[in-house]
């Protein structure tokens, strides 16, 4: 039994009033609750508001609001946080797998001035690859502002974009050291910064993607 577009919207505005506000989880959701409803009332026969508010129950374990890992004053329904949850797991492994790699193989550099070279090298291309993610992370900025369309990428993007602006600072400002436990702790954290960046620009993407699968829509 296939549902009227007002029962669509009842379905969407109750989403709404329980916190998913982002369009990507939102639509996703939607289709899902929207399946189920539908494949319930051809099962039991019952009625819309019946089977509406029996489907909701059963997920009312989603909507849990809980508090951001990052900010107590923010706060998302569970099923956002996860999703939120789940890009920082990904970027965290990425970081400790780019930190192992990058310091072992500073380890195996013997003589000063190579190291100091390697040092260099790692802070001109971390200066580049600054200046190159700043550049896309405008353009996607830019794109942004033509669309009301929200996601989480957007907003785990429009969050690093504020934080790309204050780095700035920390990258022009960066001089390699010379003592070797600092020269580690140099190399750990520019991997760290390796992974902001693209990160940065790979959730600025994914709602650029998300926006166009919208429109065409």
């Amino acid at each position: 039994m296939r549902l009227t577009s007002e029962q669509i919207e009842c379905i969407n505005q109750t989403l709404i009033e329980k916190g998913v506000n982002y369009d990507d989880i939102k639509l996703e959701v939607l289709d899902h609750i929207a399946t189920e409803i539908e494949s319930e009332m051809e099962l039991s026969n019952n009625d819309f508001p019946m089977v509406y508010n029996q489907v909701f129950d059963n997920w009312s374990g989603e909507f849990k609001i809980k508090k951001d890992f990052f900010s107590l004053l923010s706060t998302y329904p569970k099923i956002v946080q996860s999703k939120m949850k789940n890009q920082f797991k990904k970027e965290i492994v990425f970081v400790v797998t780019s930190c192992v790699l990058l310091i072992t193989g500073f380890q195996f550099i013997a003589d000063t001035h190579s190291r100091l070279y390697f040092l260099k090298s790692i802070n001109n291309i971390l200066f580049y690859t600054y200046c190159t993610t700043g550049v896309i992370a405008l353009l996607i900025k830019l794109w942004n502002l033509k669309s009301k369309a929200t996601s989480t990428y957007k907003h785990l993007f429009d969050t690093r974009f504020t934080l790309l602006i204050i780095f700035l600072t920390i990258i022009i400002k960066s001089t390699v050291p010379h003592n070797l436990i600092d020269q580690n702790l140099y190399v750990g954290t520019a991997s760290c910064f390796f992974v902001y960046f693209l990160s940065t620009i790979y959730v600025g993407v994914k709602h650029v993607q998300f926006q166009r699968k919208l429109a065409i829509q």
